[in-house]
């Protein structure tokens, strides 16, 4: 028995369980990740925590876990965790939009968002959370701890880890990251302004291209999204500036405009021509690329003439 591995096959729940667990026993554990998450050195008590939190319009949250802060209010987080399971369309969009929900009905009075997986997978992921914490990171934490449980907790996510490193492969998708790549290189010598993202290997569903026009603010991108068939100024963190933005727009007067608010951001999109990254090589598109790309350059001038 001894030459048997302890774990034949870590899978998501398996990790998801674990991290429940942790979050309702482990008061060390509970203020490491909310100040890991928060960037602020917490001591906080814990609310509840809950696995699978699904809402029927808005999906499911892995783990949502409901603290009280310093200042007595509750605050809370929203956990998507993954070990080699491609990410689903905008699904850090819509863990944004539930934890808006859950302020909007008086659950809490603010979320952060965070995606847990092993440091390979979130290298190569490119949605948009508030934190991100690696397998390797957890696996620290209970290697710190030296005791019996905390090593088996680490062996665990070993455990996951090394999964993650035989399947994970699986989930890239050739067309999408020589498309992207394709993508980004065409941008940064034509288009250099736009400061486009570097490319990485993409799974399937990862179709925003991402550019960063103010190299000094992470805060605001200008987005390709290619399956939604827009470019959008994504505004992270921003969504109390919704009328002030609308009123410095509409003197602009560009058509076929839209702001709205997603989660804590806010977003500025106009639609651009239909592209399918996974079936029509990049070269074959190129006049649709120029004109989405000419969209983004227009949006990032207008946005700059109101100080945006």
């Amino acid at each position: 028995m001894l030459e048997l591995q302890t774990f034949l096959s870590v899978k998501e729940r398996d990790v998801d369980l674990l991290l429940l667990e942790e979050a309702h026993v482990s008061p060390n554990f509970t203020n490491w990740l909310v100040t890991r998450i928060t960037g602020l050195p917490s001591k906080v008590s814990l609310v509840g925590a809950w696995h699978s939190v699904t809402d029927s319009h808005l999906g499911e949250s892995d783990l949502v876990i409901v603290y009280t802060a310093e200042d007595e209010s509750h605050q809370a987080i929203l956990l998507e965790n993954k070990i080699d399971a491609q990410p689903q369309f905008e699904q850090s969009l819509r863990y944004q939009q539930r934890g808006q929900k859950g302020i909007e009905n008086g659950s809490w009075v603010d979320f952060k968002s965070c995606l847990v997986a092993p440091k390979k997978y979130l290298d190569s992921d490119s949605e948009v959370y508030d934190a991100k914490i690696s397998y390797e990171e957890l696996m620290a934490f209970f290697v710190a701890a030296d005791d019996a449980r905390s090593r088996y907790k680490a062996q665990f996510i070993k455990g996951a880890i090394d999964k993650q490193k035989r399947g994970y492969q699986s989930t890239i998708s050739d067309e999408m990251t020589s498309f992207a790549q394709a993508y980004l290189s065409y941008v940064s010598l034509n288009y250099p302004e736009l400061n486009p993202e570097a490319s990485k290997p993409r799974a399937a569903g990862n179709s925003w291209i991402r550019f960063y026009p103010n190299k000094t603010d992470k805060q605001t991108q200008i987005i390709h999204q290619i399956f939604g068939n827009v470019v959008k100024v994504m505004m992270l963190g921003q969504a109390d500036r919704y009328d002030e933005v609308c009123d410095k727009l509409s003197s602009l007067d560009i058509p076929d405009l839209t702001v709205q608010v997603s989660g804590k951001s806010l977003t500025i999109e106009k639609s651009v021509p239909e592209i399918d990254p996974l079936t029509q090589m990049f070269d074959e598109v190129v006049e649709q690329i120029n004109q989405s790309i000419n969209v983004a350059c227009y949006l990032k001038e207008k946005l700059e003439a109101v100080s945006l």
